[in-house]
């Protein structure tokens, strides 16, 4: 008997070692997982940088170009168009402005507003410069996300309403946050025609195309949310978007 008990403590003890093996080799592996999703996050955060700084640079350039080839051809110009010439010359110098209040890297510009006031002045921008109704509520008490998560975050939900922009033809957007630490939630909704979630996912899949669906779920999985996608033909589309902490 006494050797049984022996025997069962040995067991028991050589259990809790590969257990203990488990744990560990479990922790090791989570941690490396998180290594790998944070050197994604920054690698897209440089690159980012990068393409926008080449971006604003390029199209000031062009944009100054521009005004000075308006401001040859003005002089140049018949009376009866001079004022049509005039009109586009005060066009490109608004551009340029816009360009100039700009923030040259959107990620430090998202970093230092924050994922909320970045968020309502997109939708604000769209707001006044397309015929969409945008209807923003905001409930809870908005807290921050450390900035490479609210980076993607707003990276995503800017692909959401590109995927309204282009398929949607839809006449109002409505976007909801919700604020429950250490809990967001985003529903952004449409009343656009809709379509099969799983028809065009499974094509897209099967004839490998890139889609914005795909996109929106790639950049969901890296920031650890979840987008859930609710829509069929003729009643719009309703997206989901929920992140902790």
């Amino acid at each position: 008997m006494l050797n049984f008990y022996q025997s069962k403590k040995h067991s028991d003890l050589e259990v809790n070692k590969i257990r203990e093996k488990f744990n560990s080799f479990a922790k090791t592996k989570d941690l490396h997982h998180q290594s790998l999703i944070q050197s994604k996050l920054e690698v897209q955060a440089q690159t980012l940088e990068h393409i926008a700084k080449q971006l604003h640079s390029n199209i000031s350039h062009l944009a100054a170009l521009i005004n000075i080839n308006l401001s040859e051809i003005l002089y140049h110009s018949h009376p009866a168009i001079k004022p049509n010439v005039q009109e586009t010359k005060t066009l490109t110098k608004q551009l340029m402005s816009e360009l100039n209040a700009l923030s040259v890297n959107n990620a430090d510009y998202i970093t230092h507003t924050g994922f909320t006031k970045a968020w309502e002045h997109e939708l604000n921008k769209l707001s006044a410069q397309s015929h969409y109704k945008v209807v923003l509520n905001t409930s809870g008490s908005p807290f921050s996300l450390i900035p490479d998560r609210e980076i993607m975050l707003f990276l995503l939900c800017q692909e959401v309403l590109n995927n309204i922009l282009q398929h949607a033809k839809a006449k109002t957007i409505t976007v909801s946050l919700s604020y429950q630490a250490p809990h967001l939630k985003l529903d952004i909704m449409d009343d656009g025609v809709g379509f099969n979630v799983m028809e065009i996912l499974n094509k897209r899949i099967i004839d490998r195309e890139s889609t914005g669906l795909i996109k929106i779920q790639k950049r969901a999985f890296l920031i650890k949310a979840t987008v859930d996608i609710i829509s069929d033909i003729g009643k719009g589309t309703h997206f989901i978007i929920d992140i902790y902490q």
